[in-house]
């Protein structure tokens, strides 16, 4: 049976966030969540929209959209329609 413990990985080593193997040597299967770059990546993009908030004008309702929609469709020229 599989038994899961939480480990960061840096310079070639595990170092472990909880509790450990018991046993010396034994046999493991890495997966690799995100590396550690990435997740400072997505922290930073949360930063950036954090900041960015309230820059863009509201959300639009479902009619609003639509009716966007609609308008921009009707402005599209069709060839076969001639």
């Amino acid at each position: 049976m599989l038994k899961n413990y939480e480990a960061v990985y840096e310079d070639g080593r595990l170092k472990w966030l909880g509790d450990r193997p018991t046993s010396n040597g034994a046999r493991v299967i890495v997966t690799v969540l995100e590396e550690e770059g990435a997740a400072k990546s997505v922290e930073a993009r949360k930063a950036a929209f954090a900041r960015a908030k309230g820059c863009v004008r509201p959300r639009k309702s479902i009619e609003e959209i639509d009716a966007d929609i609609r308008e921009m469709r009707a402005e599209w020229e069709r060839d076969w329609d001639e």
